[in-house]
């Protein structure tokens, strides 16, 4: 494990190392037994207020008074999710850290900030017909030359997390799961933790729904949206994990069923789906966004040239280099705006391949692209280089026939307690 802004730290009055260790960091990757309950000590035992110099990359950066606590908590914030659960034994304070809803945020940013601890924390997800699993593919990656097209697929190893049978998104360390027995739930597969959720007031059984989940950053809140076409349109309820309850939106929109596709895909704040236009009497094809914000539905044109006929639904809305895309199931290319909307944006990008529903996994490594295509009468994960046009074939070792997939951030999120540490 390496850190580009590893953080070196002695006492100006001394000349020595806070903890006589090399490097500070030194102190959190000595073997485990017998060594912790001595850091401890020694770490308690230091004064509150040290006078410290800051080097990185081996150069003075600044010199100012900072706190052992400091120092700690700006360590601990670059360890991976698992060895911060670990460290809760450590001591009394580094427990009640990991549940400071300020730190888990300090500790999630790192990886957004930095690109070394963005491949340490992610993962891609994996659905099946029957369970969800989860791949360390940054990991599985590091000895295989994607340049190599001679036609082999690569295997890579998995780790169950649960059984499972319907739609999975993630958000800021959060995944959201309908299943198919409609129950929904938010659940943390690291810290093991599940909040099962009350069915959405709009639900029924006999219409066609939409389903979404994002972050709000406005109000610091995660947001589960469902929607219903009933008769006089589209209606949307949200549920806020802040207060643990759905709320209706009274505006009825005049839109109506047009594809298959029940996911919403989260991109400028806002949750989007292609639906049918009833408002001029043609039934066109439209993007709605629902922002979670303001908690109103806005309207995106679609690409001028990307024709769309009525008596067809294999058309698909997904997300490309967090740009939004539409296109249509197993064709050759697909539509980008590359400048959220505007129409004039739209770029069509051409494939090799026929692809299946826009399922771009959000997975990019060393100019590959994770997406699923249909290979015959099955569908295959694979690695794909658009500028080349050429691919690699990837196999996940225990999911037998892939139905979507996805990435993830491992983090301290934790959907029971968030609503009373926030």
């Amino acid at each position: 494990m390496s850190f580009p802004n590893v953080v070196r730290a002695y006492s100006l009055a001394s000349g020595a190392f806070l903890t006589g260790f090399d490097t500070l960091l030194d102190v959190f990757f000595c073997p485990y037994e017998g060594t912790f309950q001595d850091v401890e000590v020694t770490m308690l035992d230091m004064p509150e207020d040290l006078p410290v110099v800051i080097k990185q990359n081996g150069n003075r950066r600044e010199s100012r008074t900072r706190t052992t606590w400091e120092i700690i908590r700006e360590i601990l914030a670059w360890l991976p999710v698992k060895s911060l659960c670990r460290f809760r034994c450590v001591q009394k304070s580094w427990n009640y850290l990991t549940y400071d809803p300020r730190f888990i945020k300090f500790h999630y940013d790192k990886a957004t900030e930095h690109d070394n601890v963005l491949c340490q924390r992610r993962r891609v997800f994996v659905c099946n017909m029957w369970m969800l699993c989860s791949v360390n593919l940054d990991e599985g990656l590091k000895h295989i030359n994607l340049d190599d097209h001679s036609g082999y697929r690569f295997l890579v190893d998995s780790t169950y997390l649960r059984d499972f049978m319907g739609l999975a998104i993630h958000c800021n360390g959060l995944l959201f799961g309908w299943s198919c027995y409609h129950e929904f739930m938010l659940f943390n597969p690291v810290i093991n933790q599940t909040k099962i959720l009350p069915m959405p007031p709009t639900y029924d059984s006999l219409t066609l729904e939409l389903c979404g989940f994002g972050f709000d950053v406005s109000a610091m809140d995660y947001k589960v949206v469902h929607g219903h076409f009933c008769d006089d349109g589209l209606r949307f309820s949200l549920y806020s994990l802040i207060s643990g309850s759905w709320r209706v939106i009274e505006t009825m929109y005049p839109y109506i069923h047009r594809t298959p596709a029940v996911e919403g895909r989260i991109v400028n704040g806002g949750v989007h789906w292609m639906v049918g236009n009833v408002k001029d009497g043609s039934s066109s094809m439209v993007i709605i966004s629902f922002g979670l914000a303001d908690e109103d539905v806005s309207e995106i044109l679609m690409p001028p040239d990307f024709n769309v006929y009525e008596d067809e639904e294999e058309y698909y809305l997904s997300v490309f280099e967090g740009c939004i895309c539409v296109g249509k199931r197993d064709a050759l290319a697909f539509w980008v705006m590359r400048e959220y909307g505007v129409v004039n944006s739209w770029t069509k990008i051409r494939m090799n391949i026929p692809f299946y529903e826009g399922l771009h996994s959000g997975f990019v490594k060393k100019n590959h692209h994770l997406l699923l295509f249909q290979v015959g009468s099955q569908l295959q994960l694979v690695m794909y280089n658009f500028d080349k046009k050429r691919s690699r074939n990837l196999s996940v070792h225990g999911v037998r026939e892939v139905c979507s997939a996805g990435i993830y951030l491992e983090s301290l999120v934790s959907p029971n307690k968030y609503s009373i540490t926030q």
